[in-house]
């Protein structure tokens, strides 16, 4: 196919960016100073400003855009150009290329076949509702993010792959699942952004992260030390005569028939190495080690005593911060900060140095 003229590449541009081309509903695109167009397209002078005359004319001869001339009877004596949305068909097909209308209609036909996807019974509503409101956004030539405004093999990717994590069942690591659904280990994390917010979306922020899912990147367990008990199949399990620091498996925390500490007060601690230091102490505090909660860290919260204190140990720094609401807001439990301190230099939780045996540590 021969490349498309510096001129009319130029002219497809301005086109496109404008209302009619953006929308279809303009019915006037306003003039384009020639001298511009040139001087954009790189050919204002010389051979070049020849060869573009003669294709805009050759244009307007046959009909698909109009020169606008200070005197009718020179032909060459023209300063503007105007591009028609009633031609905009046989402009874009001068071109070789597909308009922005056919483009918006064939994006807004991708979005309408996806809806006969197989979707399970209890999103199928969400699914249609979402896939109805993208086509009818691309039809309008609105904003359709995250998908590209141009159907392509990227939408259709995204398309086929959320009914198949809507359809996910259990609990499997991102690798595995990626190679199952996407055909590479890694695929799945580089679409993690736009696949969240399309699986919120078609939720209605039920479902909000592949973690959500059943698809993490780590298994979903707690970093836990101190008194905890634990009655699993009619027996109670005491995890608190361990010296070390232990893990529990979101799954043995939900099929826990109760759970009991006999601690009167629960810490979190963002950092691992300060977790660590104060697991030493043996102090009968209940510590978790969590910075924004993972599921089984929020399940175990939720199910511990509700006399219990709740105190969240992080760095003094906004993000430390942004973790005690979070552990507030996710867990419903009463977080109070532990030697946090808005400004404090530095801001790290270890600044504090090594923690004493008795409450408050330091």
């Amino acid at each position: 196919m021969k490349p498309l003229s510096p001129v009319f590449a130029e002219l497809a541009r301005r086109y496109r960016r404008s209302a009619a081309g953006r929308t279809g509903q303009a019915i006037r695109v306003g003039p384009m100073k020639l001298e511009d167009v040139l001087r954009s397209a790189g050919c204002a002078d010389g051979d070049a400003r020849e060869v573009a005359e003669r294709e805009l004319k050759e244009a307007e001869r046959i009909g698909v855009l109009e020169l606008v001339r200070s005197h009718r009877r020179v032909a060459d004596d023209f300063s503007d150009i105007r591009l028609l949305p009633e031609k905009e068909a046989e402009f874009f097909r001068h071109l070789n290329e597909s308009s922005p209308t056919e483009e918006r209609q064939t994006l807004a036909a991708q979005f309408a076949a996806a809806m006969e996807a197989a979707v399970p019974e209890g999103w199928r509503d969400g699914w249609r509702t979402f896939l109805t409101a993208n086509r009818d956004a691309a039809l309008a030539g609105d904003s359709v993010d995250p998908f590209d405004r141009l159907a392509g093999s990227g939408n259709a990717e995204l398309l086929a792959l959320v009914p198949k994590l809507l359809a996910w069942e259990g609990e499997s690591l991102r690798r595995f699942a990626s190679c199952l659904l996407c055909g590479s280990s890694k695929r799945l994390e580089h679409l993690a952004g736009p696949v969240e917010r399309i699986v919120s979306d078609v939720t209605g922020g039920q479902i909000t992260t592949l973690d959500d899912l059943g698809i993490v990147p780590n298994p979903q367990s707690a970093l836990i030390h101190g008194p905890l008990r634990l009655r699993l199949d009619g027996e109670w399990l005491d995890l608190g005569r361990l010296r070390g620091a232990f893990r529990l498996s979101l799954a043995d925390i939900e099929r826990a028939e109760a759970i009991e500490t006999d601690a009167a007060r629960c810490l979190t601690v963002e950092n691992e190495t300060s977790f660590h230091e104060l697991a030493k102490l043996r102090s009968g505090v209940l510590l978790i080690q969590t910075s924004f909660p993972g599921s089984a860290t929020l399940a175990l919260l939720k199910r511990l005593p509700t006399p219990l204190e709740f105190h969240h140990f992080g760095d003094s720094d906004e993000a430390g911060f942004q973790i005690l609401e979070d552990l507030r807001r996710r867990s419903g439990r009463d977080f109070q900060p532990l030697h946090m301190e808005r400004g404090r230099v530095p801001a790290e939780q270890e600044a504090l140095g090594r923690p004493g045996p008795e409450w408050p540590f330091y």
